[in-house]
């Protein structure tokens, strides 16, 4: 992604952000919206920041465990959630997550090829564990989730089959190389139009031979059960993390009625939901989606507005701008010229 690029999407992000948080402060009483910032709990509002910091830390520990036994850079690793936040947040569907993990992790002494393979494991965990928690959100709040997500079934439905959906395509990828060669000789076509023969034989040959790398690795982490379900337990225990931390937020603005349980089951529905919206973050949907299933917990629509705009700082942009920041401290020991062939 170049610098015009990443400045475009940046700006388009907030732009849509801008206009949603306006649109939701017209019917907000200025005066109450005020006062709700002079009585809100800041205690509960820290202990929710520090929950978005350990999220962020759970994803580096799920990289550490997938890398090993191989050796890289501690603030390489620490930095890649951040730049994989930064893409997720300001591209369509996240599609920018992935490139951005990869190039952290080559930046932190991971080869290419490993980093892809690391990276689409980390992902197909991450879609596994999605499904596992919707279930046992259904198991522990089932009646009470029914009774509020009427309006988003289609929605979760939806959200739901994509998520599965994505699963299986990433298996297919990640275990099968005929399909992953035709991918790659579909992405390969262009090249024809206006590169020689050579130059096109030549990124021919160093993809096969990213693309046996990848499959090998693929295939070291499939065989090691126990490392695969470590990295599960710390999936879920970092969508765990994420799902808890409205809560917490709600305590901070004066929801006291409010129970963990659903809580967090009411935003693993959430989650779900806003994720087929085709803009960055989900934006929009993301904040009609916490508007329609927390209001009922929240004194008026002004305080549900400000516990909205507090959530989606915490949770969207706070790690865009922190993973802008870490995109630009490379690790000290990186050498591009040095690494790109790994």
């Amino acid at each position: 992604m170049t610098t015009r690029q990443r400045i475009f999407w940046i700006l388009f992000t907030l732009f849509i952000g801008a206009v949603v948080f306006i649109y939701s402060f017209h019917q907000v009483n200025l005066k109450q919206f005020c006062q709700q910032i002079s009585k809100t709990n800041y205690g509960w509002l820290l202990f929710a920041f520090v929950l978005v910091i350990f999220y962020y830390l759970t994803m580096a520990w799920i990289l550490k465990v997938l890398i090993a036994p191989h050796k890289a850079s501690l603030w390489g690793i620490m930095r890649t959630p951040w730049m994989e936040q930064f893409g997720n947040g300001i591209t369509p569907f996240s599609v920018g997550g992935q490139p951005m993990q990869i190039l952290g992790l080559r930046q932190a002494g991971i080869s290419v090829g490993e980093g892809t393979s690391v990276s689409l494991m980390k992902f197909v965990i991450y879609q596994g564990m999605i499904v596992v928690a919707f279930l046992i959100c259904l198991l522990f709040g089932y009646q009470y989730v029914a009774n509020h997500m009427l309006s988003m079934t289609s929605l979760v439905i939806f959200g739901i089959a994509i998520h599965v959906l994505v699963l299986l395509g990433l298996i297919f990828i990640m275990f099968f190389p005929p399909i992953t060669e035709k991918i790659a000789n579909l992405v390969l076509a262009p090249f024809h139009w206006f590169l020689s023969e050579q130059q096109t034989a030549d990124i021919a040959k160093k993809l096969d031979q990213r693309i046996l790398e990848f499959h090998e690795v693929s295939n070291k982490l499939a065989k090691n059960p126990r490392k695969l379900f470590a990295a599960s337990l710390l999936t879920l225990l970092q969508l765990f993390i994420y799902y808890a931390i409205p809560y917490f937020i709600l305590l901070a603005v004066g929801a006291h009625n409010a129970d963990f349980i659903f809580i967090v089951a009411l935003n693993v529905i959430l989650t779900l939901a806003i994720s087929i919206f085709p803009v960055p973050g989900g934006s929009g949907g993301a904040e009609i989606g916490f508007s329609l299933l927390f209001s009922s917990f929240l004194a008026n629509h002004t305080v549900t507005i400000f516990a909205m705009l507090i959530w989606r700082i915490l949770t969207y942009y706070f790690g865009i701008f922190a993973g802008l920041i870490a995109y630009n401290l490379v690790p000290s020991h990186y050498d591009g010229k040095n690494n790109v062939e790994n």
